[in-house]
């Protein structure tokens, strides 16, 4: 049995409807808990996605497009497996911020991690596309980044963090730093023979569509991703502080400034 889900098709539109609705139900589950049982909900999720990650690396090696796209060798186990992509390096910023109650750690995965995830449904990467949503590794991937937007949007909409304007230009921040040093680790990477290394598609797009609009407009790596990313971003994080004040004032009557 085939589920063909292409960019576009009713199938991909599914996905992204359910995408929503896992959202919705999330929150609707939590949000009458007091403070501290959504912050261990959520960190239980990051497990969840943690786990879920590893079971898709190893079933991503069964998977005909990917083999046969970048091989099977143990360079290209080893640097898989290392949770350097945004979404995947999120799960451990998330883990680590919940255990902490470190609002801004976990304000990133609300501002740059989810928007990420969601990214990666609207505009994924070649061999998840044009492809049978059945096949485990294809269908994991979809369902991860699901997770992942819908956990990571919860942080601010159930109240673990509040957004605002210190806190969307910290992620922003945050995001340049890793952004910077992910491409570090790529270039050693290829620098050491490993050519296909390209965490955070620093690189090159990887066949993402709206990765090569940016590249399109600035053919250079890394610097590609600097500006389009940060007004891109920047733009995320305004749209999404605003999501959360009409949702404080719906709930309360009264809207936050964007402090």
């Amino acid at each position: 049995m085939t589920l063909s889900i292409s960019v576009g098709n009713s199938v991909w539109w599914m996905v992204i409807i359910l995408c929503c609705t896992v959202t919705a139900l999330l929150y609707l589950l939590l949000r009458r808990k007091n403070e501290e049982q959504k912050r261990k909900a959520i960190l239980i999720i990051g497990y969840a996605i943690m786990v879920l990650f590893y079971v898709h690396r190893i079933l991503i090696f069964r998977y005909d497009a990917y083999v046969s796209l970048y091989g099977n060798g143990w360079k290209r186990i080893l640097t898989d497996l290392l949770p350097f992509n945004l979404c995947y390096l999120s799960m451990v910023i998330m883990i680590i911020g919940a255990h902490l109650n470190n609002k801004y750690l976990i304000g990133f995965c609300f501002y740059i991690s989810s928007i990420g995830a969601v990214l990666a449904l609207v505009s994924p990467v070649g061999i998840f596309t044009d492809t049978n949503l059945l096949q485990p590794a294809v269908g994991i991937f979809y369902f991860l980044h699901i997770l992942v937007a819908a956990a990571y949007w919860n942080t601010g909409f159930l109240g673990l963090v509040k957004p605002g304007k210190a806190m969307a230009i910290t992620s922003l921040f945050l995001l340049n730093v890793i952004g910077f040093l992910i491409h570090i680790v790529n270039w050693l990477g290829r620098s050491a023979g490993i050519d296909y290394m390209n965490y955070f598609f620093t690189f090159d797009p990887d066949g993402s569509s709206v990765l090569e609009q940016f590249w399109e407009w600035v053919p250079v790596p890394y610097l590609y991703l600097l500006v389009p990313s940060n007004v891109f971003f920047a733009g995320c994080t305004v749209l999404l502080t605003l999501l959360y004040q009409c949702g404080v004032f719906l709930r309360k009557g009264k809207v936050r400034t964007f402090d």
